[in-house]
């Protein structure tokens, strides 16, 4: 189950007795948490709901607090944070040649029989950032409650978060937005939300757009590269050094700024071949696999290059990263070598 299924599941007010929460995505975990919390009544909240750190918590006391009957309420939340008993356990068999991740200690078999046979009064959440799935533990709740995987979003379904979340905050959001937004910031949810929380308090109007983006998102490197490359592509060779030389300064190491370069110019010799290829944007947009903001773009850069420009380039990237590496040159002279030599017209 992932948490669209499990907001399907609150709405329908569907509750199970056992859940285990598992994956990367904190953000998505913490705001289900506050929703287990939330079916309980103000006024009882404090009597009914416990938060505790499994790593401190004996199987034993989980136990105890899961069979305790809720008080002037219809259930009791226990909530289990850093629920390690779930994570990989050590592979292989001992000297009595059992496998360790099918042995348990007592402690833990009369935890999996809670779960096997939970009180329904109860809501008993176990919160992990991972899970063996191979375990006992993890496949009965699988069996007798519900698993829910917080993975990382991406592609739509983080474009579809980011244009609820902004239409939560009274504001609609351009898809060139949520583009220029994602690239710039990537798809930690603790930073989009606090970046279109910032948006909506700038924007006057109802819809953010990506002039709004632009002017209120910190620039990060991945979105200056971009700015790098069509400096490149003008042969701006002055614009393009000072660029580089401003990454540097606010902290970005040499051969980052290369290794973004070298995956930008890959990027656009595959779109370059799309095209010669007859492709149109939409179907070269799927072949990249990267966000369609990103790809408009280096369809765009594509048509400031020959196909042997590029490749003529991307081999100066490897010839660079190789002196880097060899200790013939140090990197910042060298990037800004390699940029000058980018911008050199050649014959198409």
């Amino acid at each position: 189950m992932d948490y669209t299924a499990l907001e399907n599941s609150l709405q329908r007010q569907v509750i199970s007795p056992v859940y285990l929460f598992h994956g990367e995505e904190t953000y998505l975990r913490d705001q289900y948490l506050k929703k287990f919390q939330d079916l309980l009544p103000a006024e009882v909240r404090d009597f009914n709901m416990d938060i505790v750190d499994g790593r401190d918590a004996a199987p034993e006391s989980l136990i105890n607090l899961a069979t305790t009957l809720p008080f002037m309420a219809e259930r009791r939340v226990v909530i289990v944070k850093n629920a390690d008993i779930f994570k990989t356990r050590r592979t292989g068999r001992d000297e009595d040649g059992q496998n360790p991740e099918e042995r348990v200690n007592p402690a833990e078999e009369a935890l999996i029989k809670y779960v096997e046979n939970p009180l329904s009064s109860t809501c008993l959440i176990f919160c992990t950032d991972s899970a063996d799935k191979r375990s006992r533990i993890y496949k009965r709740i699988e069996k007798h409650g519900q698993v829910v995987e917080f993975s990382p979003l991406k592609g739509r379904e983080l474009n579809a978060w980011i244009d609820r979340k902004a239409r939560d905050l009274g504001k609609i959001i351009e898809p060139a937005a949520v583009g220029l937004l994602v690239t710039a910031v990537g798809n930690n949810l603790h930073q989009l939300s606090a970046e279109l929380a910032k948006l909506a308090c700038y924007c006057r109007t109802e819809k953010i757009t990506a002039s709004d983006v632009e002017f209120m998102v910190s620039k990060t490197a991945e979105l200056s590269i971009f700015d790098l490359v069509d400096a490149v592509g003008e042969r701006n060779y002055k614009k393009a050094v000072k660029m580089t030389r401003e990454m540097i300064l606010s902290g970005e190491p040499a051969v980052r700024i290369l290794f973004m370069i070298a995956r930008q110019m890959r990027l656009i010799i595959r779109a370059k071949v799309y095209q010669q290829m007859g492709y149109a944007e939409k179907q070269i947009t799927g072949q990249l696999q990267v966000h369609p903001f990103v790809a408009h773009k280096c369809i765009r850069q594509a048509g400031n290059f020959s196909l042997s420009e590029l490749k003529a380039a991307m081999e100066k990237v490897l010839s660079t990263d190789s002196d880097i590496k060899n200790g013939r040159q140090e990197p910042a002279l060298a990037l800004e070598l390699l940029i000058i030599a980018l911008c050199e017209k050649q014959s198409k």
